[in-house]
């Protein structure tokens, strides 16, 4: 029988690996089905959300836009459903973040490889954190790459074009506090609960941990199928899983994703073109990477230390 190390928490040392007997890893039919159904049902809850809450618009403002005209305007269409995504992404992310803890919580039940609920230490909590300003200052780089390559390359530029549009739907249009809430708090948790909680918990239980860590942030990359959101994404997919087996626990990647979400796509939309503080955000992300690598040789080396000792 294989033996792993699993968080045991209380308010001395959130963090302490505890040897359990759990059942061999082994690669199972739901490794796969699992993984994909839950992909199926969030592009799913999307997608009708996104329609259902159209047609709602489209009836509750018939007198100014006809139905009909609406939906037979596809331009029109696209620009409200960018500038009312935040609401849409409440929706859903209301919608699935109980069906997924639900299911996180009964497999736990039956193996508790499944997920880390554990509470983080402030020790691997803050640099976690750090880390993440790091990841936007790395992605700034990328972002500048690209503009440049750009300039030379015409699928590129067009691709960038793509991908300026697809983020009106971070803009305030429908106000800051459906932003806030949809896009920096309630997408991340749905997020991280699918991909961190579910996809590599299942992974996990049929491979190392390092190979569920690289799946899954390749699935993640995937799912967000823009192609300059998909070269961006990568990295952080990779960060959030990695964090979290390394801290053994799903708060973790979920307050990275806030703070990502928030810092790389709701701060810009408060700051607006005020040149001088977008130069501050800036900076201050682009300062954060060589403290970002810190944080993670410091993460590391913690991981090992506490995995050694408690091997003792």
């Amino acid at each position: 029988m294989n033996r792993y190390w699993v968080n045991s928490c209380n308010d001395q040392q959130s963090l302490t690996d505890s040897a359990l007997v759990l059942p061999p890893r082994r690669f199972q039919a739901r490794t796969i089905l699992y993984p994909l159904l839950f992909l199926a049902l969030h592009w799913m809850a999307i997608n009708v959300t996104a329609a259902l809450y159209l047609v709602v618009y489209a009836l509750s403002n018939s007198k100014d836009i006809p139905t009909l005209d609406l939906f037979a305007d596809s331009v029109q269409l696209n620009r409200l459903l960018v500038e009312h995504y935040p609401i849409i992404s409440v929706l859903y992310s209301a919608l699935l973040i109980p069906i997924y803890l639900l299911f996180l919580y009964f497999q736990q039940k039956k193996n508790s490889r499944t997920v880390w609920f554990g509470r983080a230490a402030a020790s691997d909590f803050f640099p976690a954190l750090a880390i993440t300003v790091g990841l936007l200052g790395v992605i700034n780089i990328w972002f500048n790459l690209l503009l440049r390559i750009g300039e030379k390359y015409e699928l590129v530029d067009r691709l960038m074009t793509e991908y300026v549009e697809t983020a009106g739907a971070f803009s305030p249009a429908v106000g800051y506090f459906w932003l806030i809430l949809g896009i920096s708090i309630l997408t991340p948790i749905a997020e991280e609960l699918l991909f961190r909680g579910i996809i590599q918990g299942e992974l996990r239980k049929a491979m190392p941990e390092w190979a569920a860590v690289v799946i899954q942030a390749i699935v993640f990359a995937a799912f967000h199928w823009q192609p300059v959101q998909v070269s961006y994404v990568l990295l952080p997919g990779l960060m959030l899983g990695l964090l979290y087996a390394w801290t053994r626990s799903i708060w973790v990647p979920i307050a990275m994703h806030i703070v990502f979400n928030f810092l790389g796509s709701v701060l810009p939309a408060l700051v607006g073109e005020d040149e001088t503080l977008s130069q501050i955000v800036g900076t201050s992300q682009l300062a954060f990477i060589l403290i970002g690598i810190l944080c993670l040789v410091f993460l590391w080396r913690n991981t090992a230390a506490r995995r050694r000792q408690s091997a003792l």
